[in-house]
This record gives C-alpha cells, sequence and structure tokens, in this order.
C-alpha cells in the first residue's frame, strides 16, 4: 500500500472545529481538495501530519493559536474616524466591512459603532483559537 511522500498529489476532505466543537468548515459537503504536498499549500504541520499515511486514514492536527490565525491582538482593535471612511451604508455590530488600510483594502469586523467612530476589530475571526483539523485521505496520486 503506498504512503504519503512530499510531491505527491492527494485529494482530502477536512473537518474543521472550534475549541467548543463547533465546526466551521467541513469538505464532506462537496469535492474533496486537491493539493500537493511539499508545494506550501497548506498548514506546514498539515503536510507532516500526512507524511508516511495511506489512503483512507485519518489524521487529527491540533494548532494552537501561533500555528493557525495568530494570538488575538487588542492593538487590532481600531476606532476610525467616521469621515475617514466611504460608507455605502450604516454598519453594524458583527458586518465585516472593507477599510483602506496602508492603501490596501483589508477586511475588518465592526465592533462598535458612535456618531463620530466606527470601531474595528482586524484580528483574523478565528485569531486567538486553538484549532482542530480532522483530514482524511480520499486518494494518493503519486509524483513520478
Amino acid at each position: 500500500m503506498s504512503v504519503v511522500e512530499s510531491g505527491d498529489t492527494l485529494q482530502l476532505h477536512f473537518i474543521s472545529k472550534r475549541p467548543d466543537g463547533e465546526i466551521f468548515e467541513n469538505t464532506h459537503t462537496h469535492e474533496p481538495v486537491t493539493v500537493i504536498i511539499g508545494n506550501k499549500q497548506i498548514n506546514p504541520a498539515f503536510e507532516e501530519a500526512l507524511l508516511g499515511k495511506t489512503e483512507g486514514e485519518t489524521v487529527t492536527v491540533v494548532l494552537p493559536p501561533e500555528k493557525a490565525y495568530g494570538k488575538y491582538l487588542k492593538r487590532l482593535v481600531i476606532p476610525i474616524n467616521r469621515k475617514k471612511l466611504r460608507l455605502e451604508h450604516e454598519p453594524k455590530p458583527g458586518e465585516i466591512i472593507t477599510v483602506e488600510v496602508f492603501d490596501r483594502p483589508c477586511k475588518v469586523t465592526v465592533v462598535g459603532v458612535t456618531q463620530r467612530k466606527i470601531t474595528v476589530d482586524a484580528n483574523h475571526p478565528l485569531a486567538g483559537e486553538t484549532l482542530t483539523y480532522e483530514i482524511t485521505i480520499e486518494k494518493i496520486m503519486k509524483h513520478d
């Protein structure tokens, strides 16, 4: 039986869970994800866990915040003067909007709204969380 080696193309399914068990991503509802091991297409911890495994095997990988979406940084919660924003509508807390940061568009979550300021959180929604991934190898296609 063949095992996963660097350079192999894999078809994978995975289930991604938050610390409370909430599933935030499940690929079993559609076609498997195709990746080439060693091409940095997936988290290095996933690649490491998959090496040496066989078709049909499921591996569980637990990523601390530093290896997933980073630590939650309070400094990324920023009040912005409304006059600096070109808003097409009145934002509501929890809504994701795009703002310009250093002349680049950045998606942020609205956390507060006042008459003068909109407070946004530029952390990734999963920042600060330890995440669990269950990855199933559906198919191994060997490299030449």
